[in-house]
């Protein structure tokens, strides 16, 4: 790998260094996460893509898994911690998410009880 490295052009090489500078960027916000693994999620990355006898649904899933593993495959390249923490994190904001939902569900249902009459 390193020998293809050598071989980048000049611009190759720039536009390298600058994706990865952009991804960690991406990666180190909440929002860059949650917007990486909604990437994911639209790339069915998280479901199975077999359907049955209708092959076009199939290769067509299959098509959009991927891209989903070459956004994996480019947060490996960056660093190999990236796509692991990423799950991590996810866990963990889709947890705060869920007691907020939890907080305003409660909120809403207080507020119903205080309409004046």
């Amino acid at each position: 790998m390193s020998d293809f490295i050598e071989q980048l052009s000049p611009l190759h090489t720039v536009e390298r260094e600058e994706i990865t500078k952009a991804f960690r960027e991406v990666f180190a916000l909440s929002a860059g996460k949650r917007v990486l693994f909604w990437m994911l999620e639209q790339a069915a990355i998280y479901q199975d893509a077999f359907a049955g006898e209708a092959t076009n649904s199939t290769n067509y899933t299959l098509g959009r898994q991927s891209a989903g593993r070459r956004l994996i495959e480019m947060l490996d390249a960056v660093d190999p911690r990236f796509y692991p923490a990423l799950l991590i994190a996810i866990a963990d904001l889709k947890t705060i998410d869920l007691a907020a939902a939890e907080s305003l569900a409660k909120q809403q249902e207080g507020e119903e009880y205080d309409v004046e009459a």
